[in-house]
């Protein structure tokens, strides 16, 4: 054994005390090494040591641990109110209210650290609390605390005030710019979020002075040119012959002061020019002329627009602003520009307005001369109306009010089965017309109500009756182009004709058989105007019963709609009417003074 020993010793004696020392630290760094790779290992899915976020150690911990320790951590720092200062005037806030943590970008950041290279991911295994790594929580400004931040830090400030010019007369007057404060916003920021991370309850806001947005002395500048401006009147020319003159007072009164960046541009109200100037040379224009549509026969022919012509008003602006701030003569040539009507000749073809695709014609039946005067002003005002598609049509809004002003003279409108006087007497007339035409184009109503009484003169189940304030008629265009409405009329008929592009339609009805008869009856009513204590009995007539209407709409040959209207008549009641304080022995109604 002890041979054996010294066989040993032997061989590490002849290495020498240097060798011995290298093996020695060969070993250690080994074991060092190894203790590295074991740390590395088993920190691996894990933030590694000495790395801190906001202040808060979070090192050696899991993602899941070190994310939860950030959030719980940094929500109570947020959470700490922070007295802001701003030139003497101080609000307090919450940085939560302001900031926002992202704690998924936080825990990459936090994870992520320290792995930039070998040396430093050595360096945190071996050292973490001598090269520890400091980072920076993820905050996200949320927009509503940013503004209300930005609201508290105006009311603490004063907003600068750019020079103003006005005319008073004939002079410019120039009110002074006034400086103001300010602070800068993303500085406030940064110093909200320091606060918040180091624990800070107070901070200063630095303030700045603002210049104002225009200089007095820029707004000087341009109120010297209005002086010249308004110095002497300035002769206006058309085609080299003077048509008239815009005295000194008048320029001032045109005069407008427009901010352009850090100053004032001169300019005269082009509105004003048209009023004032535009007279001047309304002989030399001319009006344009909108397109039209002429029917012949079945089609339509479009009558071409033609362009009209009227003061250009941005030269004459030009013109008159040049001759009275400029060096030379004081005088402005005027000119004419196009001036394009309203429906040009290719909106017109763009129209889609070319045949008839309806028209249905009403007997007037006995009708007073007043009457027909109403249901020909009516058709005047329906005639050339144009639904585009998709746009819905009301008699109401189209025709407007019913009024003697308007041209309307008294006819008679039905009331509880009474005919009374009324303004605009007629209208039903047109309603009924207009209905069926739009009921045999296929169009979908979306309002109509019948009269009260059946009209022997108007098809059964396909009248309308409308009245201003109350019930209407509505349909819609539900057509690829556009529909034209015309009206013809006589003293005895009235026909309304829709013309637009044929796409396929045809309609199929059926009007069933009356139903649900009722007889007349005696009812009461009271008429204001009549004397007092008399009585009349107005005579009653036909029996009410209920009817329907079915449609059918074809397009092409398939069916794509199918739709009801239904009526239900009232019986022509007689009707015993008493004057003023009369006492009727049953329920009663109260006939309206005027239609």
């Amino acid at each position: 054994m002890t041979e054996i020993a010294a066989r040993l010793v032997r061989p590490i004696r002849r290495l020498g005390t240097v060798s011995v020392a290298a093996l020695c630290l060969f070993f250690v760094l080994t074991l060092a090494a190894s203790a590295l790779v074991v740390r590395a290992y088993t920190l691996r899915e894990s933030v590694l040591p000495g790395v801190r976020v906001g202040g808060v150690d979070v090192g050696g911990l899991s993602r899941t641990d070190a994310r939860s320790r950030i959030e719980t951590s940094l929500a109570a720092s947020l959470s700490r109110p922070v007295n802001i200062s701003i030139d003497s005037n101080s609000f307090t806030v919450r940085p939560d209210s302001v900031f926002s943590l992202d704690g998924a970008a936080t825990e990459r950041l936090a994870y992520d650290a320290a792995r930039g290279s070998f040396l430093e991911r050595v360096g945190a295994l071996a050292a973490p609390f001598a090269l520890g790594q400091d980072v920076d929580p993820v905050l996200l400004v949320q927009p509503r605390g940013r503004a209300d931040l930005t609201h508290q830090v105006l009311v603490r400030t004063k907003r600068p005030e750019p020079a103003r010019i006005e005319m008073r007369g004939r002079t410019p007057v120039v009110t002074p710019g006034r400086p103001g404060t300010g602070v800068d916003e993303q500085e406030l920021l940064t110093l909200l979020r320091r606060a918040a991370l180091t624990g800070q309850t107070q901070i200063d806001v630095p303030v700045t002075s603002v210049a104002p947005p225009i200089s007095t002395a820029a707004a000087e500048e341009v109120a010297l040119s209005a002086r010249t401006a308004v110095a002497a009147p300035v002769t206006l020319r058309f085609k080299h012959k003077a048509v008239g003159e815009l005295p000194s007072l008048r320029i001032a009164r045109l005069l407008r002061f427009k901010a352009v960046g850090g100053g004032y541009e001169l300019h005269l109200d082009r509105a004003g020019i048209e009023r004032t100037v535009g007279p001047l040379v309304r002989r030399y224009a001319r009006l344009p002329r909108d397109a039209s549509f002429r029917v012949v026969g079945t089609h339509v022919r479009i009558v071409k627009a033609r362009n009209g012509t009227a003061l250009d008003t941005a030269v004459a602006e030009e013109a008159i602003l040049g001759a009275a701030v400029g060096p030379g003569l004081r005088e402005a040539r005027l000119t004419l520009a196009p001036l394009e009507p309203r429906l040009t000749t290719e909106k017109a073809q763009a129209l889609g307005i070319r045949k008839q695709i309806s028209t249905f014609t009403t007997d007037m039946g006995a009708s007073s001369s007043n009457r027909i005067w109403n249901v020909h002003l009516l058709g005047r005002y329906l005639d050339g109306t144009i639904l585009m598609p998709g746009q819905t049509f009301s008699y109401n809004k189209v025709v407007g009010p019913r009024t003697i002003e308007r041209g309307f003279r008294e006819g008679q409108m039905i009331f509880g089965g009474v005919l009374i006087p009324s303004i605009g007497g007629g209208v039903c007339q047109t309603a009924t017309t207009l209905f069926n035409a739009a009921f045999e184009a296929g169009l979908p109503v979306k309002e109509r109500h019948n009269h009260s009484w059946y009209i022997s003169h108007y098809p059964m189940g396909r009248d309308a009756t409308v009245s201003w304030g109350g019930p209407d008629l509505k349909f819609r265009n539900d057509l690829d182009h556009a529909i034209l409405i015309k009206v013809t009329y006589t003293d005895a008929t009235f026909t309304v004709s829709f013309y637009g592009t044929k796409q396929g339609r045809k309609v199929v009805s059926t009007t069933s058989a009356p139903t649900s008869y009722r007889q007349p009856s005696m009812q009461y009513a009271i008429d204001p105007t009549a004397p007092e204590g008399s009585v009349r009995v107005v005579s009653g007539g036909g029996s009410g019963f209920s009817v329907n209407v079915h449609r059918k709409l074809y397009e092409h040959g398939k069916l794509i709609r199918e739709d009801d209207f239904r009526t239900t008549y009232t019986p022509q009641n007689p009707t015993t009417v008493y004057g003023r304080g009369g006492h009727p022995p049953g329920p009663y109604f109260i006939l309206p003074t005027s239609g």
